[in-house]
């Protein structure tokens, strides 16, 4: 037996140059794992059974051009790759066809390879995680690293505008020789706890995958794993008082949410909004310049510098404001698309009551009221475990004029009963006095968006997350002047 296929057998990921397969490489988390792992001197192949699906061609495209293998997920790539490692995203089911090709090769989750990628790496490890806003927060503080001239590599859940090019697509990045590795933590599947950051950055608790309870146990262990140092909410801090390092650093959306703190808190102040963005002041930065939109946007700035505190990166005032400004955006963050008769096109990745309510708060404050958004839940489990909560938010959040659409559900796997539907959802929240409709075709929503009340609109939003065809759906709107 070979060093590589003993140091796999427990299940775990094998020094380089081991041969490594992804089953599910098509995937954001996924793709980015990929492009590390080649860079870290594996051999690395994959396959995605959706290869040839929408949205999926232009990163199968370029992973090829970075000379990753590419296969249909009919059990061809294992057989043709021979393997030491198989990793698996969440989504990948018992019976795969590729687990079915490869039967005696050890199955790794890819939160495990990654996190062993990255203590295999050296530098300080910032790990983010939340129920919203991580993908944002993971980016800019590699931006913000990298503007302040430090090297970094970076794992991300999304596209950033600063990484990505012709050749790659901006889930990921490195500098040679990184002094930070940053990287996004994921709650659903509760892969964070397999990391060990030396700081670890928590956004906020949600419940879009399960009870606060839960996500409290979760969310606390991983902070327990943090080496040095912690980033948290101001309004977490005691309910989260026995996890984590003795070193912290706190966060709020305003002063006055952490005045009650009993150490410094990082908040931002005379926040500005404007049409490309927003500017406001963070203590030891000064005024700060953004291209981000929303309120909620100053708060993961403020996120972000007590981060860069926390992993002792220091500056003067001038170029920390700078380098926070610098961030350009991850695609699909409230990203404008175009327009429809005159009416601004939002996309956003919004996919949990959180970030919902902030899209439509951001919708409103760039373009103003009504706005019409259309919602695509992204699994049946997720749209019932929401239920409850997504009608309070909704009840909360929209205003007159406004409406609300659901279209169907996306389905990239996993057990699910296909239930609820989409359209059940929709009838109990309308039939609660709530303005919301479903559609049977996603195809519709042009007309819809031309019917006399909809016209009213002064934004559109598209909503969801994991379907690779929603920019496309989402650009599709704006075909019309």
């Amino acid at each position: 037996m070979t060093v590589a296929v003993a140091a796999a057998a427990s299940g775990r990921l094998p020094p380089p140059p081991a041969r490594v397969f992804l089953v599910g490489l098509g995937g954001i988390g996924m793709s980015g794992l990929a492009q590390a792992l080649q860079d870290r001197g594996y051999g690395v192949a994959g396959s995605d059974r959706l290869l040839d699906g929408p949205g999926r061609s232009e990163l199968v495209a370029q992973l090829r051009g970075l000379g990753i293998a590419v296969y249909p997920q009919d059990g061809s790539g294992p057989r043709q790759e021979r393997p030491d490692v198989l990793v698996t995203s969440a989504a990948v089911e018992a019976g795969n066809p590729d687990l079915e090709a490869a039967p005696g090769v050890p199955v790794c989750p890819r939160a495990r390879a990654l996190a062993a990628l990255l203590n295999a790496g050296g530098g300080c490890q910032i790990a983010v995680a939340g129920s919203a806003g991580k993908t944002s927060v993971t980016g800019w503080i590699a931006a913000a690293l990298r503007a302040l001239g430090r090297r970094v590599m970076v794992v991300d859940g999304g596209y950033m505008l600063d990484a990505e090019s012709a050749r790659r697509p901006g889930n990921y990045a490195a500098d040679a020789d990184p002094e930070f590795q940053v990287v996004e933590v994921d709650e659903s599947d509760r892969s964070l706890v397999e990391f060990t950051p030396h700081v670890g950055v928590l956004l906020n608790i949600g419940t879009d995958h399960y009870g606060r309870e839960e996500l409290l146990a979760v969310f606390g262990r991983f902070l327990d794993h943090c080496r040095e140092a912690c980033v948290l909410p101001a309004d977490l801090a005691a309910e989260l008082s026995g996890h984590g390092p003795s070193q912290r650093r706190l966060f709020a959306p305003s002063p006055e949410a952490g005045s009650a703190a009993a150490v410094t808190v990082v908040a931002p102040s005379e926040y500005e909004p404007g049409p490309r963005g927003a500017a406001f002041v963070l203590p030891g930065a000064g005024r700060v310049v953004s291209t981000q939109y929303g309120r909620h946007s100053a708060t993961n700035a403020a996120a972000v510098l007590a981060a860069l505190a926390a992993a002792g990166v220091e500056a003067a005032p001038a170029a920390m404001s700078a380098a926070l400004g610098a961030f350009r955006g991850i695609r699909q963050r409230f990203e404008y698309v175009g327009q429809r008769h005159g009416r601004p096109v939002y996309h956003d990745y919004a996919h949990n009551v959180q970030k919902i309510a902030a899209a439509l708060d951001t919708a409103r404050e760039a373009a103003g009221s009504p706005v019409t958004a259309f919602f695509q839940p992204h699994g049946y489990g997720p749209l019932g475990f929401m239920r409850e909560a997504l009608a309070e938010t909704l009840r909360e959040a929209l205003r007159p004029g406004d409406r609300w659409v659901f279209l169907p559900v996306y389905y990239a796997g996993g057990s699910s009963s296909f239930t609820p539907t989409a359209a059940a959802v929709a009838a109990e929240y309308a039939a609660a006095g709530l303005p919301v409709s479903a559609l049977e075709r996603r195809d519709d929503a042009a007309a819809l968006l031309d019917e006399a009340g909809a016209a009213a609109a002064r934004a559109i939003l598209v909503l969801g997350a994991r379907d690779p065809s929603l920019p496309a759906f989402a650009a599709g709107l704006c075909h019309h002047p």
